[in-house]
């Protein structure tokens, strides 16, 4: 089997991350995180999401570790009401980019869509993914994530109950 290029094995890794959380797998998705992770949404409606500073601005969700973990076992549990029942999620992941490489961490932008169908209604998260991504072994762990939403308003989708 021939050896894949960066750009496909990170690739990859971005489509199995999209797979385990459409499939509801927070624990495997937990998984994918370092220690050190952060999960980060910069305010809707700005132009520079992608350099926003989070000790700057206030962001609608900027997690840490402990705070990405609690976030994942409210999901996982009856006390995530907004996710009871859970959701339907289908995402698209496209335009993958190596933005740049240094030492064992990537840079990687990729688009995305995310639709949530829950009581017969479909929502739709539509941005763009900036990922730090850290060399484990043949696959990758995250670093961070910063999920960089297109939309201007929360109108439709009234709140952000899902990993994006």
């Amino acid at each position: 089997m021939p050896e894949l290029s960066l750009k496909d094995s990170v690739e990859n890794f971005l489509f199995l991350e999209a797979d385990l959380l459409d499939g509801w797998k927070l624990t495997e998705w937990e998984a994918l995180l370092t220690d050190d992770a952060q999960y980060l949404i910069p305010p809707i409606g700005v132009q520079d999401g992608a350099t926003l500073s989070a000790a700057e601005t206030m962001f609608v969700i900027m997690d840490d570790r402990a705070q990405l973990a609690a976030r994942l076992e409210r999901l996982k549990s009856s006390k995530g009401f907004c996710e009871v029942p859970r959701s339907n999620l289908r995402r698209l992941v496209s335009n993958v980019r190596v933005l740049g490489k240094e030492g064992e961490e990537l840079r990687v932008a990729a688009n995305f869509c995310v639709f949530r169908i829950r009581r017969a209604e479909i929502v739709q998260y539509i941005g763009q993914y900036r990922y730090q991504l850290v060399a484990h072994g043949a696959a990758y762990k995250i670093r961070s994530k910063r999920v960089i939403l297109d939309i201007d308003v929360l109108r439709g989708q009234g709140s952000i109950s899902i990993i994006l």
